[in-house]
């Protein structure tokens, strides 16, 4: 749903949409002057017909420069060479016309009404009435001069009189409403905003429940597989290291490497999928890798981590829920995206309807994939085991630094 422009915006868009149609209006009043006479002056080859065509044309001429930018300067241009045109056509007409007793005329009244049009030039709707105010004015004036001039009647006809109302009574209404509309925009527009804000505070209570689940579950797994007594010192540090990385969102230095003598020789092994799978492997796991790693290297550090953290999750289930005592993680690339697989033996599930005690594989796996543009697909049997298939795109214009995977 479109809320439309802001409050501070709306009123001097509303103005000069105005203005702009009001302007425009003019221009066709006028053209239909130039029609109206041009044709009598084509079928009576009157010559005081053809004066009063170019009488007109320097107001066509300033409400086109109007047209394209509205000024102040250019307004009352505007509104004293077109008093002076219309007492001029007036005269013209009625002059080259006897048949023409009043001013009660339609082609008198047209460019009385391109007078009044130009109302709107102010950004406010008291100001747009004054100028139309100041338009009808002089044109009436400039009508009754002409009437006085040629001997005929003043009669004040009823389509300028209607124009210059109408318009008033528009810019009043704008005038009048534009609080209230102004209060109902600002307050949709605040609503729109604390939706938004509930939308970010729900993303990072996902994302931050997600981590907590990742870290406690696996840890728990971990400690329950461990001997009797104190724990491992590789264990512990990679405790210590997890704890610390709930309270900063990110696992840096999580895991110690398994490979220290390769860790700055390849980044694979800083890795948070690398991370997953040592992990997974102290807690029993036998884990084996498959595949070319390099384009993992080209992913978003946003997107490395959410499949790390996915895979791990996914091992996680492997030792908690499989029964099998291996697993493989598959990685692969093509149309952009880079795919990781873990395959496990073990006992599988049905995927339409996940067991209540199976949270990772919504928020751990699902929404977390999802939240980096990526997609998961799982597929799972008793007689079968369970394979699930995380596909995350390619951050563009990323570079291959990684070797193949072993």
């Amino acid at each position: 749903m479109s809320l439309g422009l802001p409050s501070h915006l709306a009123r001097p868009a509303n103005s000069r949409a105005l203005a702009t149609a009001a302007r425009w209006a003019g221009l066709v009043c006028l053209g239909a002057a130039v029609v109206n006479v041009g044709t009598s002056s084509l079928s009576n080859g009157n010559v005081t017909s053809w004066v009063t065509l170019l009488v007109l044309v320097p107001m066509v001429a300033l409400l086109l420069a109007l047209s394209h930018g509205r000024t102040v300067g250019l307004t009352m241009a505007y509104l004293l060479v077109g008093t002076v045109c219309t007492y001029f056509y007036v005269v013209a007409l009625l002059t080259g016309t006897p048949a023409y007793h009043d001013t009660n005329l339609f082609v008198i009244a047209l460019p009385v009404v391109a007078m009044t049009l130009v109302g709107g030039t102010g950004t406010g709707a008291l100001v747009g009435i004054l100028w139309a105010t100041a338009g009808f004015a002089l044109a009436e004036a400039a009508v009754i001069l002409g009437a006085a001039t040629t001997d005929r009647v003043y009669i004040p006809d009823a389509i300028s009189l209607g124009a210059y109302l109408l318009l008033v009574g528009v810019l009043a209404f704008d005038g009048l409403t534009r609080g209230t509309r102004s209060r109902a925009q600002a307050a949709l527009h605040r609503a729109v905003r604390d939706a938004r804000l509930v939308d970010l505070r729900r993303e990072l209570v996902a994302a931050s429940t997600a981590d907590l689940h990742d870290t406690v579950l696996s840890e728990l797994v971990a400690v329950a597989a461990s001997e009797p007594g104190q724990l491992d010192e590789r264990l512990a540090r990679r405790i210590e290291a997890d704890l610390r990385g709930l309270g900063t969102g990110a696992h840096e230095g999580a895991a110690v490497e398994s490979e220290p003598a390769h860790a700055e020789a390849d980044p694979w092994y800083d890795s948070e999928l690398h991370r997953a799978i040592e992990a997974a492997r102290d807690e029993g796991l036998t884990v084996d890798i498959s595949g070319d790693r390099a384009p993992y290297a080209r992913l978003s550090e946003d997107a490395r981590r959410a499949l790390g953290l996915a895979v791990r999750q996914c091992l996680v289930n492997v030792v908690r829920h499989s029964g099998s005592p291996s697993a493989e993680v598959a990685l692969s690339a093509g149309g952009g995206s880079v795919s990781v697989m873990v395959v496990d033996g073990g006992s599988g599930f049905p995927v339409s309807a996940p067991a209540a005690d199976r949270l990772g594989l919504r928020q751990s796996v699902g929404d977390r994939i999802a939240r980096v543009g990526g997609t998961v697909d799982i597929y799972s049997s008793a007689d079968v085991g369970t394979t699930v298939i995380m596909t995350v795109p390619i951050a563009p214009g990323a570079a291959e630094t990684w070797g193949r995977a072993g």
